[in-house]
């Protein structure tokens, strides 16, 4: 038993030093001693999941020695021999990140997170790799390929403000507008001082009937916790108007709006959409023509203008608005 207890002692013995020389040698940029060193090490220990961190540390030697296929597979072979090693994925999270792969570098950095909770920053690094992931499709709306990366990174990492706002724009993209709400939703309950969502939320209220009564309730929460913001009181009021409940509220909050910013265009459109609720067109009117002056290139304003002159009995005025608009429409779907 005693000889047996020595062999395997100084295996062990042996596959450690070997290991800790290539892991030197790696560190002091020594690359060919450690290839040498780190292939030594897989020979006493090949198949043995100890031997995936040998593997990690080699395939950045073969990288770094720009033997790329070689150091590919020797990534593959850590994470199969130990998917669950906390420092193996840490290698693999930072190999994926050199050689631009950046999805598995996302995967494998959010397994470690999971490893190390403590560690806020591989978290947020996690987080940062998969809006990476998903940020090239997105900018080429390319929808549906970024809304299982997103999705995958939002389960792996939940409570993620930024990935719960990008889920939010890549449903926005695929029409699903309730799942697009519930999102933004999620996310200004992780981060409720983020203005982003709480915009994204306003742009489809027409779109989500079902979501409005949350919609509402965030908007006038931010609204009371940002008083000198004009944003809260535009999304408040454009939340009533889309619930078509208490224009009179609804027209306090616009003019509210509009004192802090006299030049948004949307203020100043809503504004006019309430008036017309409250049948005082001519009001509405200076608000819409308010709007196109601000908006030149939109052609709604000109179309609400078009309805409120005929209301009031200036039909040339309307006959000229409602040209304008329909140049306008035809100008835009030449493009």
């Amino acid at each position: 038993m005693v000889p047996a207890l020595l062999l395997i002692l100084a295996f062990s013995a042996s596959f450690d030093d070997s290991f800790r020389s290539g892991l030197a040698e790696l560190e002091r940029g020594d690359l060919i001693s450690a290839r040498t060193s780190l292939e030594a090490a897989l020979r006493l220990a090949p198949d043995t999941a100890g031997a995936g961190r040998v593997w990690a540390a080699l395939s950045e030697t073969y990288w770094r020695l720009h033997k790329d296929a070689d150091a590919e597979n020797t990534a593959d072979k850590a994470a199969a021999l130990a998917p669950d090693d906390a420092s193996v994925l840490e290698s693999l999270a930072i190999y994926y990140s050199e050689t631009d792969q950046t999805l598995k570098a996302a995967q494998a950095a959010a397994k470690y997170s999971a490893k190390v909770p403590d560690k806020n920053e591989i978290r947020e690094r996690a987080i940062e790799l998969y809006f990476e992931a998903a940020r090239p499709l997105l900018d080429r709306q390319k929808f549906s390929d970024a809304a299982p990366i997103l999705e995958e990174g939002a389960a792996l990492l939940p409570k993620s403000a930024q990935l719960e706002l990008a889920l939010g724009v890549t449903y926005f993209g695929l029409r699903r507008f309730d799942d697009a709400a519930d999102a933004f939703l999620r996310s200004i309950d992780i981060d409720p001082e983020s203005e982003q969502p709480y915009v994204f939320l306003g742009r489809i209220l027409d779109r989500i009937p079902s979501r409005l009564p949350q919609a509402t309730q965030r908007f006038e929460k931010y609204q009371a916790a940002h008083p000198a913001s004009a944003t809260g009181y535009l999304l408040h009021a454009e939340a009533l108007d889309a619930q078509a409940a208490d224009p009179e509220l609804a027209l306090r909050l616009l003019q509210r709006s509009v004192s802090i910013d006299d030049s948004d265009a949307s203020a100043h459109f809503e504004t006019g959409s309430v008036l017309d609720r409250l049948q005082r067109f001519a009001d509405a009117i200076a608000e819409f023509e308010r709007s196109a002056q601000l908006m030149p290139s939109d052609p709604a304003p000109h179309d609400r203008l078009a309805r409120d002159y005929e209301r009031i009995g200036k039909r040339e005025a309307a006959a000229a608005e409602h040209e304008k608009y329909v140049q306008m429409v035809e100008a835009r779907e030449s493009k």
